[in-house]
């Protein structure tokens, strides 16, 4: 049994197709018996299928300091220095269970992300050329079955019954322009099969598909994969003309420059074109760009902690939102959103992966013959869409696997050696299989990650149950279930919030509070750790143990009047009048003549 040894061709098509159906089923998961039905069960998908490819490769993993492909070397280099920085980071996370799990309903953290980190590993170790055809199919095969379910929902014929307060084409991704972001992505995988297929059936299979893509793509009311599947479509026209013919190549790449910047333009809201394409949203990303900017500069080196933004959001919120008092847990652009969370070690690493990968990947473009630039051309082209698409969105995994794959296989068919390794079937003796190391180390890997993963569902499932069982249990029933799912030593905080909150609800105030100093001794900023406490001690008259709560608050939210309003309440009702005029001079300042100001005032003279 060889410990370290390339992938034989049996195993190299497996981790092919392990890697395209765990991104595929990655988009696609949903489980409507949880609680979160959306992003938990792709990130169940999507860890389990990393622990699978990683056993797997493993083999090949040790003999990468032989590798003599520079293309590929640097690139594994540069994956290997960003899963460092993300531990790194991860270590210095003041909350590591959030770290790793990432957000409540956003699951962005740390074991996500490696998970991705694996699969642009397997894919830049298994794809070449030739086999980047299977990674069209798999990536338009999944934008189809995404289309259609968008149709269904636009005609008003959603077998799931959603709680949706906006757009109702959220599809398989909980939301409009992660369904738009994706569609756009997938559009471009469509058109490459469409110009490369010679079945005229499939031909028209792929043409039908993407006409459903964007049929979908403009009902969701979302720029994001517009905009991705034009640059995506850009690079593969321009492509196919100049392999044509030159000089039409020349012709077809300044016509997209032209037109490209009237369009980027209008985005910002500027030109002729603004009208019809600028999205208002824009200005509430400039507040969260804003804040995530703030953080990075008062934590430069780890940020505030792997998917911590939320937490964070409100202490460096401007003073004078677009929408004041709007909060959000993420920077809605991949880039600030690790920057401001990961810091420097986290986002220097990630910036040189994917501007190295760009790079290797227009050179190859340039390089190729003509019969290879079309191929990388739908490849790049997908690339290019999502770099740029991630500067205004928040990094869902249905939509982000197929960023770390793509990046793999960019990696794999810009090194030329890989192109032409031997897809055939087995035939030699060297190919044929040894003990499948690979395949143990897989199962091992993948036993490991549902031991992870397995009670991340289980608290999902008991909290669906908690909401749903409500009706038909007296009141004294219903709480003894919360407080049988409460655990004195869980360090989900997100999932304790829920549960004090269901137990507050039934005015089950003493065993509510447990669960929040329970909240507050993991994470003494959680800001509705802090809030809950000090609302269920304020409503119960007991002001005087609300006020160290209403004081971290005061830090966590500084721009939060009505919380302020309390504290002089609270100030007030122990006889410390000095500092109950202190608060109100603070309300003064920030917002003079306000009716906080004026009721901050009120009290006092009161």
């Amino acid at each position: 049994m060889k410990i370290a040894r390339a992938l034989n061709v049996a195993e190299t098509n497996r981790v092919q197709n392990l890697i395209l159906i765990g991104g595929a089923i990655t988009t696609l998961a949903v489980w409507t018996q949880l609680e979160d039905p959306i992003n938990l069960p792709k990130m169940f998908v999507l860890v389990l299928s990393g622990a699978a490819v990683l056993g797997l490769v493993l083999p090949a993993l040790f003999t990468l300091r032989k590798l003599t492909i520079k293309n590929q070397k640097v690139s594994l280099i540069l994956i290997g220095l960003l899963a460092i920085g993300l531990l790194i980071s991860t270590g210095a996370t003041d909350v590591r269970y959030t770290a790793v799990f990432g957000e409540y309903h956003r699951n962005n953290g740390a074991l996500s992300y490696l998970a991705m980190l694996v699969l642009i590993l397997g894919s830049a170790i298994a794809f070449n050329l030739k086999s980047s055809g299977k990674f069209f199919i798999s990536f338009a095969a999944t934008g189809i079955f995404v289309a259609v379910y968008g149709t269904l929902q636009a005609m008003g014929l959603d077998p799931v019954s959603w709680v949706i307060q906006y757009n109702p084409i959220v599809t398989t991704l909980g939301n409009p322009n992660f369904t738009s972001g994706f569609l756009g992505l997938s559009g471009i995988a469509l058109l490459m099969l469409i110009l490369i297929s010679k079945n005229n059936n499939l031909k028209a299979l792929y043409v039908a598909g993407l006409l459903l893509d964007v049929f979908v793509l403009f009902k969701s009311g979302s720029i994001q994969g517009v905009m991705g599947l034009a640059i995506g479509a850009s690079v593969i026209v321009v492509t196919k003309f100049w392999i044509t013919n030159v000089r039409h190549g020349k012709i077809a790449a300044i016509t997209v420059i032209l037109f490209s910047a009237p369009i980027f333009l209008a985005v910002m809201n500027i030109g002729p074109l603004a009208s019809k394409i600028y999205q208002g949203t824009l200005k509430n990303r400039f507040d969260y760009w804003s804040a995530a900017l703030s953080m990075f500069r008062d934590h430069p080196v780890f940020g505030v902690g792997i998917d911590r933004f939320g937490e964070y959001y409100r202490e460096y919120a401007l003073q004078n939102q677009v929408v004041q008092g709007q909060v959000t847990d993420n920077a809605h652009s991949i880039y600030l959103q690790l920057l401001a969370t990961g810091g420097l070690v986290t986002f220097i690493p990630y910036l040189l992966l994917v501007a190295f990968i760009t790079f290797i990947g227009i050179s190859a473009l340039i390089k190729a013959t003509d019969q290879e630039k079309l191929l990388i051309s739908g490849v790049l082209g997908i690339w290019l869409a999502t770099i740029a698409i991630n500067l205004v969105t928040v990094d869902s995994l249905g939509v982000g696997v197929w960023f770390w794959i793509t990046g793999g296989v960019l990696i794999a068919i810009s090194s030329p050696h890989l192109n032409i390794r031997n897809d055939g079937k087995v035939k030699s003796k060297a190919t044929t299989e040894e003990f499948p190391s690979g395949y143990l180390a897989a199962a091992i890997f993948s036993i490991l990650a549902l031991i992870i993963l397995i009670p991340q569902v289980n608290k999902s499932q008991t909290l669906l149950g908690l909401k749903k069982t409500l009706p038909g249990l007296s009141s004294q029933e219903y709480v003894a279930k919360v407080i049988d799912a409460f655990d004195p030593a869980e360090s989900s905080t997100q999932f304790l919030i829920q549960l004090a909150d269901l137990a507050f609800r039934q005015g089950a105030i003493v065993d509510g509070l447990k669960m929040v100093d329970r909240i507050n001794e993991v994470d003494p900023r959680s800001y509705y750790g802090n809030y809950y406490a000090a609302v269920v001690y304020e409503t119960t008259e007991k002001r005087s143990e609300a006020i160290k709560y209403r004081e971290r608050l005061k830090e966590l939210d500084p721009w939060n009047n009505t919380s302020l309003i309390e504290l002089i309440k609270d100030y007030l009702s122990v006889g410390d009048k000095s500092a109950a005029e202190e608060i109100a001079a603070l309300i003064k300042r920030n917002y003079p003549g306000s009716q906080s100001d004026i009721d901050a005032s009120a009290l006092l003279v009161g």
